[in-house]
C-alpha cells in the first residue's frame, strides 16, 4: 500500500440506541409418544405443526398442545419464538380408558356424530343405514379413530361397546372428554369418561434443561400437580443481574367446589389458572369448554405472546381496533378477548355467574361465552396472588396486567442501565465533559428519561405503561431523591416508583331524572 499522510483512522462506533424487552418466548411442557425430540431436551426455535409432530409424536399430548399453539399464532407473520419439552411416559404409567357403547339396530338412516377429546379436533361423524348394527357402528367408530393419525386415543370395539385408551399414560388422559350429538332411531348410545389414567412422568429435573433461558408463557399440564410449575416460576420473578420472570398457564377442568378450595390455597404471582366446570351428563362428559385443557392454556398463551408481540398481528384477538402487537399491550385488558377456536359452552353447562365472579375473586381466569352465545371471551386476566408475605390483602399482582405493565417496565430499565452505564466512572462530584461518568444527579436524569420513554411523554406511545403527565413525572422525581452512592463499592441504590396504567374494569353513572 502506497505511503499517504496524514495517516486517518475512521472507526464507526454504536449508534446507541435505546434498549428494548427481549422478544416474547413460550415454552409447551407435555407428554411425547415417538418422535426425533429427547425426552426431558429443550427443543427451541419451533415454527410449524410439522416441526411438532416429528418431535413428538403426532398422536402425543404435546404435539396436540403444539398444533394448536401454531394454529393460533398463524395468524401473524411476526410471532413469539415457541420452545418445547417433552417427556416420554413413566414406565410404571397407566393408561385411562373409557367408552362409548351402541346398542339396538338402526331402524331409520341418519347420523350420529362422536366427540373425543375436542369438538374442534376430534369430531367424528358416523353415517348410519337403517338395519346397521350396534357392532356395525362400532366398528365405524373405531375406523374413524384410527383413521385420525393426531387422536390422542385407540379404540377397540366388542359388539357395539367401544372402548378407549389414552395414547399417553398418566393423569393427563382423564381429562380426555366424550360426547355425542344427533340421534338414530332403534340406536341408542351411552359413554363413559376416561378414568384410571395414573403415575405421571418423574418432574424432579424438569426444569434444569432451562438454565437461564427466559420463557415468558409457560404452558403446563396442570395435571402433575402444580407445585413443580410455580415452585420454579416465583423463584425467578427477582433474581440478582437478571431478568428471568415468566408466568405458568393452566387450564384444570374440575367441579366449581374443587376450583373454589384449589384456587384459594395459592397465592401465586406466576400463576394463571383457567378453570373448566366439569359436565356429566348423557351426551357429554368432559369440560364445559369441550377442548383438552392444555389445548385452553396453549391458546391463552398464544394470545398474550401476540400481544405483546411487536409487530405481530393481532386484528383478530381484539375489539379495541388495535391491529398491531407492541408493549403497550401490558396496558391493555384482556377481557373481551375473543377465543374463536373454542367451542361455545352448552346452555346450562357454565358456572353461574355468582360461581363466576366468586372464582375470579380466588384467582380463576375464566372463559365463558359472550352475550349472544356465538363466540368464547375472555373474562378480566387475573393470577392466583391475593395477599402478601404478611397475610394482608393485596393487589399489585392480582391481575395479569399488572404484571404485563410492571414486568416489561422493569426489563425496558434494566437493559438500558446496562448499556447506558457500560464502562462508566461513578463519582460523587461532578461530570467532566467527553468522559464516560455518572453521578447521583446524572442517575435521576437518566431515570426521568426512561420514564418519558414508559410513559409516552416524549410522544412515543410505543410503551405507554406509565402514567404521562406532570404530576406523575414528579412523583416519580422524588421517588429518586433516595439514590444513593458508594464509591468503595461502586454502587448506586434507588428507591422507584411505578405509575402503572390500569384498565377500565367497572363503570359506575347515575341518571337523574328531571321534568323541566
Amino acid at each position: 500500500m502506497a505511503n499517504a499522510l496524514p495517516r486517518t483512522t475512521a472507526n464507526i462506533l454504536s449508534a446507541q440506541t435505546p434498549q428494548t424487552p427481549d422478544q416474547h418466548k413460550i415454552l409447551l411442557i407435555a407428554q411425547m409418544t415417538s418422535g426425533n425430540a429427547t425426552s426431558g431436551a429443550l427443543v427451541e426455535g419451533l415454527i410449524s405443526e410439522e416441526e411438532i409432530n416429528n418431535a413428538f409424536g403426532r398422536n402425543s399430548q404435546m404435539a396436540k398442545a403444539g398444533r394448536d399453539l401454531m394454529k393460533e399464532l398463524s395468524i401473524s407473520r411476526v410471532r413469539p419464538q415457541v420452545s418445547a419439552i417433552g417427556l416420554t411416559d413413566n414406565g410404571s404409567g397407566v393408561s385411562a380408558t373409557g367408552t362409548v357403547v351402541f346398542s339396538g339396530t338402526a331402524t331409520e338412516a341418519g347420523s350420529i356424530t362422536v366427540y373425543v377429546d375436542s369438538k374442534e379436533n376430534g369430531a367424528y361423524k358416523l353415517d348410519i343405514s337403517s338395519g346397521d348394527t350396534a357392532t356395525n357402528v362400532g366398528d365405524a367408530l373405531v375406523a374413524a379413530i384410527t383413521a385420525n393419525l393426531d387422536s390422542p386415543v385407540t379404540a377397540a370395539n366388542a359388539t357395539g361397546t367401544v372402548t378407549l385408551t389414552a395414547v399417553n399414560a398418566g393423569t393427563q388422559g382423564n381429562t380426555i372428554g366424550v360426547g355425542k350429538a344427533g340421534s338414530v332411531a332403534g340406536l341408542s348410545v351411552t359413554s363413559t369418561a376416561l378414568t384410571g389414567g395414573a403415575t405421571d412422568p418423574v418432574l424432579t429435573t424438569l426444569f434444569d434443561v432451562v438454565d437461564d433461558s427466559r420463557f415468558n408463557s409457560i404452558v403446563y399440564p396442570a395435571e402433575w400437580g402444580i407445585s413443580t410449575l410455580t415452585d420454579f416460576t416465583e423463584s425467578r420473578f427477582n433474581v440478582d443481574d437478571n431478568i428471568l420472570d415468566g408466568v405458568g398457564i393452566v387450564s384444570v377442568t374440575d367441579t366449581y367446589a374443587n376450583h373454589n378450595t384449589a384456587l384459594d390455597a395459592l397465592n401465586q404471582r406466576t400463576l394463571a389458572y383457567i378453570p373448566n366446570k366439569i359436565v356429566s351428563d348423557a351426551d357429554h362428559k368432559g369440560g364445559a369448554i369441550f377442548e383438552s385443557p392444555i389445548v385452553i392454556a396453549a391458546q391463552a398463551a398464544a394470545y398474550r405472546g401476540l400481544r405483546l408481540t411487536v409487530g405481530s398481528n393481532t386484528s383478530s384477538i381484539v375489539t379495541n381496533g388495535e391491529g398491531t402487537g407492541g408493549f403497550f399491550f401490558g396496558g391493555i385488558p384482556y377481557h373481551n378477548t375473543p377465543f374463536a377456536n373454542l367451542p361455545t359452552i352448552e346452555t346450562g353447562d357454565d358456572f353461574t355467574n355468582a360461581e363466576a365472579l366468586e372464582l375470579e375473586n380466588s384467582g380463576g381466569w375464566l372463559l365463558r361465552n359472550n352475550p349472544s352465545n356465538t363466540v368464547v371471551i375472555s373474562n378480566e386476566a387475573v393470577t392466583t396472588y391475593k395477599t402478601n408475605t404478611l397475610g394482608n390483602p393485596d393487589i399489585t399482582f392480582k391481575y395479569l396486567n399488572y404484571v404485563d405493565t410492571l414486568s416489561l417496565a422493569r426489563e425496558y430499565i434494566f437493559n438500558n442501565l446496562k448499556a447506558d452505564l457500560s464502562q462508566h466512572i461513578l463519582t460523587t462530584g461532578k461530570l467532566i465533559a467527553g468522559r464516560p461518568m455518572v453521578n447521583r444527579e446524572g442517575f435521576i436524569a437518566i431515570m426521568m428519561g426512561y420514564y418519558s420513554v414508559l410513559s409516552g411523554d416524549n410522544g412515543d406511545n410505543s410503551y405507554v405503561l406509565l402514567r404521562a403527565g406532570a404530576e406523575e413525572r414528579q412523583a416519580f422525581r422524588d421517588a429518586l431523591e433516595s439514590v444513593a452512592i458508594n464509591l468503595a463499592t461502586g454502587t448506586i441504590t434507588a428507591e422507584s416508583i411505578a405509575n402503572i396504567v390500569t384498565q377500565v374494569r367497572n363503570v359506575i353513572i347515575n341518571i337523574t331524572p328531571t321534568f323541566e
